[in-house]
This record gives structure tokens, C-alpha cells and sequence, in this order.
């Protein structure tokens, strides 16, 4: 039930009427029945038993975890003398402590394992097996591994980090497991974000959805304006960016095209998956809104970002967050890595151990993050691209600073900050490079053709009318992009359009409501004969 769809509008409608007139207690099962009925219309009764795996697991795990403290407390309390005062001595508490992690730790791998490997078998199955039965093809060893197509249910990945980052957190101690299932399930397959997140914390989210809510005219205002603005860029701006990748990334062999072409190409994909991935937590957002639940936010202006570090501290926040807290720390404040910064420091010098063990950690970690958007040699590309230039503005934020200071530039200065946001914007849209093309080798192949020709003469000579866009609606994209790139330097500056919008009177907010709808319904891609495509990021 795509989000773009008059189903989902319906679907929608009938939800948030349901939740407003029922009693506050019972408002959460309406959110677990609509979840439910959501996936199950989306995916399917298979996909939806994947879901059902994670939550049972997930739940079973925590509240096992949960219960040790107590259970072991009372076993060595009934085997050994606690004292006069009937108080654990400091010996036992440092035993007793040690005895429960070690048994919560169990149990929490054993759930990561099973759930991070379902994933793994689903996702990247295939891609393992047609590899591992290449190199046997290569090297003759007459081995094969059967193939199998594996169903890759609807937002596995959003959902089991959710809820695995859930679990890790109740191993930690960070709070105490949710005892009704039902209620994790809700958590887990909360409708507006399982498909594409974000990734939502335990202790952020699920506070808001058991919670009674009364309904906020103001609230729902704002939530409403936010999912129209979420129409208005999937609808008006990505797919008509779409058309000129998809001809351009799809057809550049055939075609020959080249140079400035695929670059630009290259650009407007970068717009393409902003406007689609944005405009879908914009409806993701708003929707959630209706139910007076707030999300954590996913993306703060990333094309202002003046490195790439910033860059991902601003694109796909939720992801960068459970990346950065369940993998970096773990990695980076580990007992080898100490080690090794403790060696490096000693036998290299103080600066190069403290920064080299972080450098290697982000490393690692970027490329988890490309291994995460796919199963395909070019995401590993996509990856190792990233953690490249990530790391090394750890590693050489020294050398840079002195650079800076010896070309006397001043890091506050507008020119400067300017250059900053080009240079991190062509960087990003060269690993994009890796998203468009349909394998590595393509990759490769399309950086070639792109630094082989220089022909900026395709600025003047109409020839990107020549792309699926004539130049009207060429004139418009333009016109779209300047003005989400306007909105986005509003919202830099720390306000937002809705919020105003939202405050003023009926018959103004009713005036932008209908411009907003007309302009979604005259200039919108959609309509017989036209195939538009599903949430870029609803694939992960």
C-alpha cells in the first residue's frame, strides 16, 4: 500500500478517526491493529511472519535478560552467607555482577544472531552463493552451491535494527524490557516508519504510542501541511528528476552519452533521492503526527554539509545514530583497540595513537553502512568510498588545520564555507555513481566516460531537452529544486514554513492547503501511462 496511493489516504483517514473516538487506553491496539493490517496488505502473511520471529525473539530475549539479576541474587543469597545484615558482600556483588553479564551476553547474541542472520540469509544470500560459485567456476573445483530466491520482506532492515538496537539497550541496563508483547510488537511494526524508518529508539518512541492522546487541531494541522510537502517533492520533483537519470544512467552505452551529461545526470539522482527519500519521512512524519506521535528526525539540510563526516551527521540521521552507538563505541572502546591506541601512541607518536584507532573504527563502520544499502560489490565500492574520506578527516584534521592557517584562510569566512559545501557536494555525487549503476564494472565505466569528455557546450545547445524532459518541464524541475533549496535554508536558519503556516488563520491556511494540492495535482507525475516508482529506500 504505497504511501502515494488513495488506499493508503483512506486507509489512513479511517485509522485516525478510529484512534480519536475510542477511549485514550485502547488508542495503542488501534495503532497495533491498523500496523498490522498495513504490513499484512504490504508484504503479505509470509513476510509478516519474519516480523513476528523478531518481536517473539526480541521480547523473549529482553525479558530473560531482565529476570537474571534477580534469579542469580537469589541463588547465591540461598547458597552462601549474606552476612548478619543480610547484605552482599563487596566480593559477591563483583561475582554476582560478573555471573549476570555474562549470562545476559549469551542471550543477547544468541537473539543478535538470529535475527541479524535472518537477515543476512535473506538479503545477501544470493549475492554470497553466485560468488562463492564463481571463484569455484574459476578455480575448476566442480562445486556448487544451490541457489535460492529468498523473500525479502518489507523493511527488514528498519525494523530489525529498531529492534535490535532495543535489545542491546535493555542488556546495557539503559531501561527494563517491555513485558507485553503485544506492546513490542507495536514498536516493532509501527506502520508510518517499518518501510522506511527511521530507526527509532525504544525509550524515545514507545513512551508516545502507549500513551493516551487527545486530539491537537494544531498538531494536526502541521502534520498535514508536512505530508503534502512530502507529496509535493516525491511527486513534482523526484520522479521528474527520475526520468532524466533513468534515461541517462540506463541508457549511457547505448547512447554514448558522456562528460557533463552524466555528471549532471549524477546531480539531479542527488535530488531524485532527496526529494523521494526526504519527501517519504515527510509523509512518514506528518502521518505520525495525526496520531500526536512525534519521530526522531532523519535529515537536517545535508547538501549544506561542509564535509562529508557532516554529511552523514546529516543525511539518514537514525542510521548514522545506531551505527555510531552500536557499532563505532563498541568497536572503538574496545579492549584491542585500547590496546592498540596505548601501543601506537607509545611506539609512533601521542597524536597518531590517539586519532588512528577512530580512523580505523569509522573505516569499518562506513563500510557496514555501504554492505547495509545492498548485496552488490558496488555498495562495498559505495562504502569504502565513503569511510575513505571520513577517516582521513580524522586522521588528518592536524595537517588540514595547519594548511588552513598557512593559506590564511579563516574558517568562519563565506567564500570558504561555500567552497566547502561544492567540494562535499561533487564528492557525494561521485559516490552516487555507485547507487545509479547496476554493478560494479558499470561503475567504472561511467567515471571514465565522465572525466574522458569535456563538453560544457551541452549547457547551450538544448540538448538536455533531449533527455525525457522537454524544456518546460526541464524549467520547472529547476524551478522546484531552487525552491526546496530555499525551504532548506530556512529551515537551517532554525525555522520552519509549517509551524508558521500552521499558527495563522483559517481562510490562509485553507488558501496554501489548496495551492498545495493543485500544485501536487497539475504539475505531479502520475496518471495512466506513467509508472511511478516506489520509495527509493523502501528497497533496504
Amino acid at each position: 500500500m504505497a504511501f502515494f496511493s488513495w488506499q493508503f489516504i483512506v486507509f489512513l483517514i479511517v485509522s485516525v478517526t478510529v484512534y480519536y473516538l475510542i477511549p485514550g487506553r485502547f488508542q495503542w491496539i488501534v495503532l497495533l491493529i491498523s500496523s498490522g493490517w498495513y504490513y499484512l496488505v504490504g508484504g503479505g502473511l509470509r513476510a509478516a511472519v519474519f516480523v513476528a520471529v523478531t518481536v517473539v525473539t526480541t521480547w523473549g530475549g529482553a525479558c530473560l535478560m531482565d529476570r537474571i539479576p534477580q534469579r542469580e541474587e537469589k541463588k547465591l543469597r540461598s547458597g552462601e552467607d549474606a552476612g548478619e545484615t543480610g547484605k552482599l558482600s563487596r566480593e559477591q556483588k563483583k561475582a554476582l555482577k560478573a555471573v549476570v553479564q555474562k549470562k545476559k551476553r549469551r542471550i543477547m547474541v544468541c537473539v543478535l544472531l538470529l535475527n541479524f542472520g535472518i537477515l543476512g540469509v535473506v538479503k545477501y544470500g544470493g549475492f554470497v552463493t553466485s560468488n562463492l560459485n564463481s571463484m569455484f567456476d574459476h578455480f575448476r573445483l566442480g562445486m556448487r552451491i544451490p541457489g535460492a530466491d529468498f523473500l525479502l520482506p518489507l523493511g527488514i532492515s528498519f525494523y530489525t535494527f529498531q529492534s535490535m538496537g532495543y535489545l542491546i539497550d535493555v542488556y546495557r541496563g539503559k531501561y527494563s524490557a517491555e513485558r507485553n508483547v503485544l506492546k513490542l510488537a507495536l514498536f516493532t511494526s509501527y506502520f508510518p516508519s517499518i518501510l522506511q524508518g527511521p530507526i527509532n529508539r525504544h525509550d524515545e518512541l514507545a513512551g508516545q504510542l502507549y500513551a493516551p492522546h487527545k486530539f491537537s487541531g494544531r498538531r494536526f494541522r502541521e502534520g498535514i501541511l508536512r505530508m503534502l510537502w512530502g507529496f509535493f517533492k516525491k511527486m513534482i520533483i523526484a520522479e521528474r528528476a527520475a526520468i532524466i537519470v533513468n534515461e541517462v544512467f540506463g541508457g549511457f552505452e547505448q547512447h554514448r552519452y558522456a562528460g557533463f551529461t552524466i555528471f549532471v545526470a549524477a546531480l539531479l539522482y542527488g535530488v531524485q533521492l532527496y526529494a523521494d527519500f526526504a519527501g517519504g519521512m515527510d509523509i512518514v512524519f506528518g502521518a505520525s503526527e495525526l496520531f500526536g506521535i512525534r519521530l526522531r528526525e532523519n535529515f537536517r539540510q545535508p547538501y549544506m554539509a561542509r564535509s562529508i563526516s557532516e554529511f552523514w551527521q546529516r543525511w539518514h540521521i537514525s542510521l548514522g545514530g545506531w551505527m555510531r552507538d552500536y557499532v563505532f563505541y563498541p568497536i572503538a572502546l574496545s579492549k584491542p583497540f585500547a590496546k592498540m591506541q596505548k601501543n601506537l601512541k607509545k611506539k609512533v607518536n601521542p597524536y597518531f595513537g590517539k586519532v588512528f584507532p577512530s580512523f580505523l573504527a569509522s573505516f569499518l563502520v562506513f563500510i557496514l553502512v555501504g554492505i547495509w544499502h545492498g548485496a552488490n560489490w558496488k555498495y562495498v565500492i559505495y562504502g569504502i568510498y565513503h569511510a575513505t574520506f571520513v577517516s582521513t578527516e580524522t586522521l588528518f584534521e592536524q595537517p588540514y588545520a595547519a594548511m588552513r592557517r598557512m593559506c590564511r584562510i579563516r574558517e568562519n569566512a563565506s567564500g570558504w564555507k561555500l567552497f566547502q559545501m561544492v567540494r562535499t557536494l561533487f564528492i557525494v555525487s561521485i559516490g552516487r555513481y555507485c547507487d545509479v549503476a547496476p554493478d560494479a564494472g558499470t561503475v567504472f565505466r561511467l567515471l571514465r566516460a565522465t572525466f574522458s569528455k569535456f563538453n560544457p557546450w551541452i549547457f547551450f545547445d538544448n540538448s538536455l531537452y533531449e533527455l525525457g524532459l522537454d524544456e518546460k518541464n526541464f524549467g520547472l524541475l529547476i524551478l522546484m529544486i531552487l525552491l526546496l533549496a530555499a525551504v532548506d535554508l530556512v529551515n537551517e536558519r532554525g525555522k520552519t514554513l509549517r509551524g508558521v503556516i500552521a499558527a495563522q488563520q483559517l481562510p490562509f491556511r485553507w488558501a496554501v492547503y489548496l495551492a498545495a494540492v493543485s500544485a501536487i495535482l497539475v504539475f505531479g507525475m502520475y496518471g495512466p501511462g506513467f509508472d511511478m516508482a516506489s520509495f527509493i529506500y523502501a528497497q533496504f
